[in-house]
């Protein structure tokens, strides 16, 4: 009989991410089902890449405290009535996942990046723990992560699913452009933005960009990130979820509030700028501005003159081929070890 591997996808980037842990594995091994949440059409994305049925339970709280934990607290109670029966369960360090795994006696695998994210909500109770080796283990140790049963790895997340990239030849018959440049503005909900004082410069880069007759791809998050862009006749909002990684591959340049798509243009070969509107920048983003893989800069003037001097280079995947081989080799010895194979 196969084993029941439970994925909580509570994320858009983690669609790829734990999708491409789980192609690594060997498919006659296991059956899988998954769970997520309502939060930036996490639940449509999720459906256009499994056939399987999708629990979708919780959403997005926002960033007030008490707000926050109360989501927790309701989505954990909802999820322990409904999960069925598993023997794994793997999750970018979801706190109920891995709590409610604990509590059936079941083991749990967590995958994280995010070396400012609160891991003691959870670290307590993970089994293992994937983590890119360009955070300082000492920073995760004083948030309850273990060395005993954590597993720090050469390379980025995106590097897991990147491996396995094919350009979809008719993304771009999709657009109403064949050139453009992809812009998704700063998550300024998120609670991961400790920066009270944070704004868009959204506004003044797509007014450059429309001056220099650039199309524009636009992504944007809440309802709010829509009236940066209002009235501007360059700009094309996808009516439905589109493949990131294919909007990264063709863009001319990647400019955005958050890591996830500058971390991927940097391994693709794509010029990229991250104006991400925290005070802390995660350690793997570091390491990638470090290797000049994309820059990082919340004036947009030095946004456009960054992009007025940059072209895109061949993407090489075999090192995130290698990457994502050393992750699944660990991974499958800890299942191993669980009697999960």
């Amino acid at each position: 009989m196969k084993k029941k591997i439970w994925l909580d996808i509570t994320n858009t980037p983690q669609v790829h991410f734990l999708l491409g842990i789980k192609n690594g594995l060997d498919p006659g091994l296991f059956e899988y089902f998954y769970s997520t949440r309502d939060f930036s059409s996490t639940p449509k994305f999720l459906a256009q890449r499994v056939e399987d049925k999708i629990l979708t339970i919780g959403k997005h709280y926002g960033k007030k405290k008490a707000k926050k934990i109360y989501g927790l607290i309701e989505r954990f109670l909802q999820l322990s009535m409904k999960i069925p029966k598993y023997d794994l369960s793997l999750s970018c360090g979801s706190e109920s996942a891995i709590l409610l795994s604990w509590l059936r006696g079941k083991k749990s695998v967590a995958f994280g990046d995010n070396d400012t994210a609160p891991q003691w909500t959870y670290s307590r109770w993970v089994d293992f723990n994937f983590f890119p080796d360009a955070i300082p283990f000492e920073v995760l140790e004083k948030q309850g992560i273990r060395k005993d049963n954590t597993f720090m790895y050469p390379g980025f997340k995106e590097d897991i699913y990147i491996a396995d990239f094919v350009p979809d030849n008719k993304f771009l018959d999709t657009l109403p452009f064949r050139e453009y440049v992809l812009v998704r503005p700063e998550n300024l909900q998120a609670n991961y933005v400790k920066n009270e004082d944070a704004y868009s410069i959204v506004p003044k880069v797509v007014e450059y960009l429309k001056k220099k007759g650039k199309n524009v791809l636009y992504l944007p998050r809440y309802e709010m990130d829509y009236e940066y862009v209002k009235g501007v006749d360059n700009v094309y909002i996808p009516d439905k979820p589109i493949s990131g990684l294919d909007a990264v591959y063709n863009a001319e340049a990647v400019l955005t509030g958050a890591g996830t798509f500058a971390r991927e243009a940097g391994c693709l070969g794509v010029p990229a700028v991250s104006f991400f509107a925290g005070n802390t920048l995660l350690a793997v983003d570091k390491k990638m501005i470090a290797d000049g893989k994309f820059k990082h800069t919340r004036d947009a003037d030095e946004v456009i003159s960054f992009l007025e001097n940059q072209a895109r280079s061949e993407a090489d995947l075999s090192r995130s081929k290698n990457v994502k081989k050393v992750v699944i080799e660990k991974l499958n010895e800890k299942l191993k070890d669980y009697s999960i194979i």
